[in-house]
């Protein structure tokens, strides 16, 4: 069924030779344990790297984010346990752009992130005063079901960079727990490369979410939850459709 609704999408939308991303979105069932309990009443917010500042309000899909943040919406830092009621909610977290000094010389113009998940991400000074630290601010839709703990590690990841070279942000210890055998033959069916795994799986153990690309024309992103891995593959087509689909066996992607 994945293999022809992947071989559909190809065919209806990559007649032309303007590129297109595709983007598929899968919850593959693995034996997983966190760095904490979350109660059926709570959200457990993470980031990488830790010490994002954290402000939640009401979600109204007639007013964007504005990067005007209300003081009273701030709730703390990363990692954050919150206890909310269900409903629809804006999650802001803004964390300060020299953190990624080693990646980008000021005034950090060209820093661009992983986004899979997010509404929007900005770079800006906030607030708007001179010398003001220049902040990173990435934005997400939670929706609190009732009944159920709900987890979101929001990974402020440097795009295209090795993954080397960004385990400095990550946690230093193992944090999240998991099959590695599963989540091996997971990153074989993604496409990752065989060099790269024991680098992928590591960061997953220590910060919950790693991020790979291969330039733009693909990436893989996997974030671990309660009992499952949640996973994005991104791939841009710049030519005509391919003569099969992307993950040949289907891989239960």
């Amino acid at each position: 069924m994945v293999r022809r609704l992947v071989a559909a999408f190809l065919l209806l939308g990559l007649a032309g030779c303007q590129p297109l991303y595709q983007s598929w979105v899968f919850t593959e069932p693995v034996e997983t344990a966190l760095p904490v309990a979350v109660a059926e009443d709570e959200v457990w917010i993470a980031s990488i790297p830790a010490g994002a500042d954290v402000y939640l309000q009401p979600y109204d899909p007639e007013r964007l984010p504005s990067h005007a943040t209300d003081p009273e919406a701030y709730r703390g830092k990363t990692p954050l346990h919150l206890t909310l009621p269900p409903g629809s909610y804006l999650l802001e977290l803004a964390l300060d752009a020299e953190a990624f000094a080693a990646y980008f010389a000021p005034p950090f113009e060209d820093v661009q992130f992983e986004r899979a998940d997010a509404l929007s991400e900005a770079l800006l000074f906030q607030p708007f005063a001179p010398r003001a630290p220049r902040r990173v601010l990435r934005y997400y839709r939670l929706e609190k079901a009732p009944q159920q703990g709900q987890t979101l590690i929001a990974l402020f990841h440097p795009r295209g960079e090795a993954l080397e070279r960004v385990a400095a942000l990550y946690p230093l210890e193992t944090q999240f727990r998991f099959a590695p055998a599963a989540l091996r033959d997971l990153l074989q069916r993604a496409q990752v490369p065989a060099e790269v795994q024991e680098t992928f799986l590591t960061l997953l153990a220590r910060g919950g979410k790693a991020f790979w690309s291969l330039h733009e024309d693909y990436k893989v992103s996997l974030e671990v939850r309660p009992q499952a891995v949640r996973g994005r593959i991104v791939a841009l087509y710049t030519g005509p459709p391919l003569p099969d689909p992307l993950l040949p066996d289907g891989g239960g992607l």
